[in-house]
């Protein structure tokens, strides 16, 4: 299947288009001249797909989560961390989520912030 197309029937799955409103998009799109992707043109096919990119919900980190990472943000801008991205974060996490990567380890979100919490308010010593 091109590539497009695959991308396109993706994007309209995680929209929740049905067949019935995909064959009306197609349609409007090319002006009535196909009622299958295949039969769009390059630019058409673009079209489709950022319209139903477009559609799709945006989901909403949890609380939890955006806690987590807001951590990660005060550990870095306090020196303590070297990267302050959201895969850093998660690949550091992952040590305590027994492997799991961490938006699918809600049960140890918390022991997690606490680790977090704990490492952003230890007072570095020097031991020089």
């Amino acid at each position: 299947m091109n590539p497009m197309i695959k991308a396109i029937k993706t994007a309209q799955r995680a929209a929740g288009i049905d067949q019935v409103c995909h064959v009306k998009n197609v349609k409007q799109i090319s002006g009535g001249l196909t009622n299958s992707c295949t039969g769009l043109t390059q630019n058409q096919q673009r079209a489709l797909l950022k319209r139903y990119q477009q559609m799709v919900p945006k989901q909403e980190l949890p609380k939890q989560l955006k806690l987590i990472y807001s951590l990660w943000g005060q550990l870095a801008r306090a020196g303590k961390v070297k990267q302050d991205s959201k895969q850093a974060c998660d690949a550091f996490c992952e040590k305590f989520c027994d492997g799991k990567r961490l938006y699918n380890a809600e049960g140890h979100w918390q022991a997690v912030t606490e680790i977090l919490k704990q490492w952003l308010n230890r007072k570095e010593t020097n031991h020089a």
